[in-house]
């Protein structure tokens, strides 16, 4: 009888033990979380624009996997409520194939030298929606954030020696669970910029996007999203 009751209280104690436990690991999450979104709420009082070096993974995973690289560089500014993007992409595995990508205005351009081909896609509607996903992590404020996705904390992780905190995000609006069923950001607490992104698709393909930092609020020419056209390329509207 002893004997079991012994057992019984190391069992108890135990769950107990766990109970607090898990507990302290919320609290400590929930803790690590909100510094985050403080840290991102400094930056977006202050953010303007923001430069930096690109290399981007596309990788397929069912059927079979495939993998390409494309690299090049990101501009991104704020104004007035308003965000605009250009994704200038230079190469493709290694070889110049370029490519750009610009967001602005409302519109959402995509420009393919090499097909001497543009096509315009106008997003009348949905612009809350694009932006919420193309400027993860650059100047957003946590009440942005948290608007589009639910966010948990995801842990501490050093990136080619950066330290960061990251965050696991998942999309509210239906509309947005159809393209995108995971995003995870890599955030750099010294400026609050995201250094890392990847966003899964509904079957798991994923998408892995590295950012190199190079001006923050630096300022920026007046044609940074303007795209200039070769003679006789094809506009295409969507």
């Amino acid at each position: 009888m002893k004997s079991i009751c012994r057992n019984w209280s190391r069992r108890a104690a135990a769950g107990v033990l766990l109970a607090a436990a898990t507990v302290a690991s919320a609290q400590s999450a929930g803790s690590a979380l909100q510094q985050v979104m403080a840290r991102l709420d400094a930056t977006s009082a202050k953010f303007h624009t923001a430069e930096a070096d690109v290399t981007w993974d596309n990788v397929q995973t069912q059927p079979i996997f495939d993998k390409d690289t494309q690299a090049g560089t990101i501009v991104v500014e704020r104004r007035k409520g308003q965000v605009s993007i250009a994704l200038h992409l230079k190469t493709l595995d290694g070889k110049p194939v370029p490519k750009e990508m610009v967001y602005d205005g409302g519109e959402f351009k995509l420009y393919e030298p090499m097909l001497k081909q543009m096509t315009v896609f106008h997003t009348a509607g949905k612009e809350a929606q694009i932006e919420s996903f193309l400027a993860l992590g650059f100047g957003g404020s946590s009440a942005e954030m948290q608007r589009d996705w639910t966010v948990s904390y995801g842990g501490a992780e050093t990136i080619g020696g950066v330290p960061t905190q990251k965050l696991e995000l998942l999309p509210r609006t239906a509309a947005a669970k159809q393209n995108v069923s995971k995003v995870v950001l890599w955030i750099d607490m010294q400026n609050g910029i995201a250094i890392r992104q990847q966003s899964f698709d509904p079957s798991g393909n994923y998408r892995l996007v590295n950012y190199q930092l190079r001006h923050l609020n630096s300022g920026l020419p007046a044609n940074a999203f303007a795209v200039k056209m070769a003679s006789g390329t094809r506009v295409i509207q969507r």
